[in-house]
């Protein structure tokens, strides 16, 4: 009885890409037992599809019914949470603002105006994820895609150098265990020029990432680059960025890492005609970031302000920072 409940079971309700979904009902595979006997080969061939796909069709429907739906408590999720330590970025207000650092299995955003020092935080966090972990780093490697060609590698020894001093003078740490070195055989650089070259670029991270499991970072500097450039379409732009945005999303929370993403700012104006700094990109990225972090810089001011305004744990808040030379 029951398997022939399981049989029946239409195809449309398995997470199976539409795409392919749509390949298999043309081939009048509609159900579970219309395909649960067939070899990859034999899928493959009959709804044109490639062998990869049809044997992941094959491995999803064979399960137990509900098996590829992951259950965890709640009291899982909150130890998993507490077990899983920030990247600190080097300033205490900041980490103090985001409870100790850019949190991993999460997607963080950071925007700001031209100079304002996003970039500069990004090559920290791809510095300080690579503490050792008497230090507090998590012993990590990053990535690093660059859209605008902002990647600095002499900014990065400067960073890199001072962090290792810190950790030196405040850990005693030796010289073997740590050095410019290694920090920068361990950062791995992509150029994406443009858009079709990032998503790409994001769509293979998974299987870059089977050869690379000490990755903790992944840095986007800047997402919103190639879209305010180079794409005029603004349906195939929200469809190109939702993509982008449900991996990045997958990775983060799969293998448990932090994703990082600059973002540019842009001018929205309100229903009386005043013109407001805002996050570019629109509400089809808006809501894919845990966290959102606006970094400010008024140059009346000695401290620059970064402030929070997206998190699905903490309050807002703001605190200085300093750009150091």
């Amino acid at each position: 009885m029951s398997t022939s409940i399981t049989n029946s079971r239409p195809i449309c309700t398995y997470p199976i890409p539409v795409s392919i979904q749509s390949k298999l009902s043309k081939a009048g595979f509609l159900t579970t037992g219309s395909v649960v006997n067939l070899r990859p080969s034999e899928l493959s061939s009959s709804a044109e599809i490639s062998l990869e796909d049809a044997a992941d069709v094959l491995d999803l429907v064979r399960k137990p019914n509900g098996l590829f739906l992951e259950t965890k408590t709640a009291l899982e999720i909150l130890r998993e949470e507490q077990g899983n330590c920030p990247i600190v970025t080097m300033s205490q207000n900041i980490d103090n603002l985001l409870n100790g650092g850019v949190p991993l299995s999460k997607v963080t955003e950071i925007s700001g105006i031209a100079g304002v020092g996003k970039t500069q935080l990004c090559l920290q966090l791809c510095v300080t994820v690579q503490m050792p972990e008497e230090c507090g780093g998590l012993k990590g490697h990053a990535v690093f895609i660059d859209t605008e060609g902002s990647f600095n590698a002499s900014r990065l020894q400067d960073m890199s150098q001072a962090c290792i001093k810190h950790c030196r003078n405040s850990m005693n740490l030796a010289a073997e265990n740590w050095n410019f070195a290694s920090i920068t055989e361990n950062i791995f650089v992509f150029r994406c020029k443009e858009v079709t070259e990032l998503l790409s670029c994001v769509m293979i991270l998974k299987e870059f990432l089977k050869t690379h499991d000490q990755v903790k970072l992944i840095v986007i500097d800047s997402l919103a680059f190639h879209f305010r450039h180079d794409m005029e379409n603004a349906a195939l732009r929200s469809r190109v960025l939702h993509k982008i945005a449900a991996e990045l999303v997958r990775i983060a929370v799969e293998l448990k890492l932090a994703v990082v993403v600059t973002n540019q700012m842009t001018t929205k104006f309100d229903s009386k005609g005043q013109g407001h700094l805002t996050p570019a990109l629109g509400t089809s990225w808006g809501h894919a970031p845990t966290f959102r972090i606006i970094l400010d810089w008024d140059p009346s001011r000695n401290f620059r302000w970064a402030t929070l305004i997206k998190s699905s744990s903490l309050p807002p808040g703001s605190a200085p920072y300093q750009v150091r030379p």
